[in-house]
């Protein structure tokens, strides 16, 4: 597999202030994609959805060492360890309805949790709507956004789903505000240090099967595969969305992984699409 011109990725980046990527097989592909790395970028979202644009197939994944822009979701702001994280980015075109699209960060989600149980032997959980835990402390969040590119000739949506996985921080090297919040998987491994980009190629093969589901249209499909990562029916849970905090009963997970909520005192369930558990 053969990646872009190293001339080509040097004047792209001397253009846009960004990092020249190393646009050689440095790390596998994905959907026979090769994978583009950079040393430093403000955000792999924003350049998977740039190269969107310039007509990037589908499997396109970029990797970053360093994110100076770095973002979660709501708004907020990404952490990480230069060279301790795991920072990529996927372009997707998936043919399944755009509502259903969150389903994919719950995929990746899903697919990032199983390869670093596999890596570590540790138990690692999802947390609504798509944060990788570990002993409750997060380990990975995971950011979707879509939007119609210009430049695509099916006109389907590019979807990009983003994960920042800490890898092989110790707990000193968290800041002193997520000690308690955050782990990483060197941690719930019980310390053996792990190489970032070794995680990589392992998440790619669990997501795979997911994006196969979603290229194919299978949206009912893709959401079995992934909602028994969700709250059971039945749990009892706090959602924290819009500066609420809203307490209820599970009563079920709709097509694009929305929980129906149940509070007390009131006759209908409420469908609760953004926020997160509490």
């Amino acid at each position: 597999m053969i990646g872009r011109e190293a001339a080509t990725a040097g004047r792209s980046a001397a253009a846009t202030g960004r990092s020249a990527a190393a646009a050689k097989p440095a790390l596998p592909g994905f959907l026979g994609v090769p994978v583009e790395r950079h040393s430093s970028i403000g955000s792999t979202n924003d350049e998977a959805f740039r190269r969107a644009d310039e007509g990037a197939p589908e499997g396109l994944v970029v990797v970053a060492r360093v994110q100076t822009a770095g973002r979660g979701r709501q708004g907020r702001s990404w952490w990480d360890a230069p060279g301790a994280s795991l920072l990529f980015s996927v372009l997707l075109r998936p043919s399944i309805p755009l509502a259903q699209c969150p389903l994919l960060a719950l995929a990746l989600a899903c697919s990032v949790a199983d390869a670093g149980t596999e890596a570590t032997g540790a138990t690692l959980g999802i947390k609504w709507p798509n944060d990788v835990l570990h002993d409750g402390r997060k380990l990975c969040g995971v950011l979707a956004e879509s939007r119609v590119s210009g430049a695509s000739s099916t006109k389907r949506p590019a979807v990009v789903i983003g994960a920042g996985v800490n890898v092989n921080q110790t707990a000193e090297d968290f800041p002193a505000v997520l000690r308690g919040s955050a782990t990483s998987l060197r941690i719930a491994g019980g310390g053996n240090p792990l190489r970032p980009d070794d995680l990589l190629p392992a998440i790619l093969v669990q997501l795979e099967r997911y994006a196969a589901l979603a290229a194919s249209g299978d949206g009912a499909g893709l959401w079995r595969e992934v909602a028994g990562r969700l709250p059971k029916p039945g749990s009892e849970v706090t959602v924290v969305s819009g500066g609420r905090r809203i307490e209820g009963v599970v009563e079920g997970i709709t097509e694009s992984g929305a929980l129906w909520l149940r509070e007390p005192g009131r006759a209908e369930a409420t469908v609760v699409s953004a926020g997160e558990l509490a």
